[in-house]
């Protein structure tokens, strides 16, 4: 599967054919399509931003020679990725995305429609971004040697935006129920945005392993029960944990038994201890590594959960003792 040729062809034909100018060499690190209105065409490679000319090169700077897509093309493309059909992506567009069939999120920038219950529809498209999933086999082989050879934890990965988190539980997934250290592991992936296992209608189009059930486009508090209830998991794997539903949700799985390897936005290694959704999954007791991603390195580092568990703690009693309040980090709700 090449994901930036997978993506280029559910384009319309005019774009599809100025994107195949590309070189093959380039194309294959791209990571980020963006696509303004009337704006010149740009790509990400290991964040860096580069602008496309009409011949298919790049450069640094927006230039003359630089290719705009202007409004009719950004409409046509628009409604393209829709499949021709915004009402049927509209709950997902209220949330700023839509997901393509090869499982790339399309990041979709346009003005709220709102009423007293909040946002109802979007108008005014002026931008997308469309982020290439990658297959990477074999990236967490590190972290698998190191963590999975003897015991079974549950994992915490933690990155910055684009920094692979999707792909390395993506693989962790993979190798656990394709037989990692000869035992086949029951794996259920909660995938709400189909960006880890890219099911398109009743196939699943990249390698999540032989022994591995996905809940697709289901919410992930829902999902995690339903997988609990009905497909007897020894691991669930969802991506992006960012509200109190969810880690309810992972906090009545462990108490099934069941193992967890999730992932978590941090902008910088001191979110590990002051994001209130790290100290949430840690106060769990149940997590007992962080995994954090550098930057496009793809080389993790290992953190033991009771190293920030202890820091957490630590930082907690100073402030107690300073000023005789703060965060009951041992209070759990």
């Amino acid at each position: 599967m090449n994901s930036f040729d997978d993506i280029v062809s559910l384009m319309t034909p005019e774009l599809a054919v100025f994107f195949s100018r590309i070189d093959t060499v380039i194309s294959n690190g791209i990571n980020e399509i963006r696509i303004r209105r009337n704006g010149p065409v740009a790509i990400v490679i290991k964040n860096n931003t580069f602008f496309v000319t009409e011949n298919g090169d790049i450069c640094d700077c927006v230039s003359g020679n630089s290719f705009f897509v202007n409004d009719v093309q950004f409409e046509k493309l628009f409604y393209t990725l829709c499949e021709y059909s915004i009402h049927t992506n509209m709950e997902n567009l209220k949330n700023g995305y839509i997901t393509l069939p090869h499982g790339a999120r399309v990041g979709v920038a346009s003005t709220a429609v709102t009423d007293a219950s909040g946002i109802v529809s979007v108008k005014n498209v002026t931008s997308l971004n469309i982020r290439i999933p990658n297959q990477c086999r074999n990236c967490s082989k590190s972290v698998m040697d190191c963590l999975y050879i003897n015991t079974f934890p549950s994992v915490i990965v933690a990155g910055l935006p684009n920094s692979g988190k999707t792909t390395l539980i993506r693989d962790m997934a993979r190798q656990l129920s394709s037989g990692f250290n000869n035992i086949y592991r029951k794996v259920a992936i909660v995938d709400e945005r189909n960006e880890i296992a890219a099911k398109h209608n009743d196939n699943i189009l990249l390698d999540v392993g032989s022994n591995s059930d996905v809940l697709t486009f289901f919410p992930k508090h829902k999902a995690i029960e339903i997988a609990i209830r009905a497909l007897s998991p020894e691991v669930i794997v969802c991506d992006e944990i960012a509200t109190s539903e969810e880690i309810n949700a992972i906090r009545f799985g462990f108490s099934t038994g069941v193992r967890f390897i999730v992932s978590v936005h941090i902008g910088c290694r001191e979110d590990l201890i002051n994001r209130d959704v790290i100290r949430s999954l840690l106060l769990t007791q149940e997590f007992d590594f962080i995994v954090l991603l550098n930057e496009y390195t793809y080389k993790p580092e290992i953190i033991e959960a009771s190293e920030i568990i202890n820091e957490i703690i630590r930082r907690d009693r100073s402030v107690v003792d300073r000023h005789g309040f703060g965060q009951l980090f041992f209070q759990q709700n």
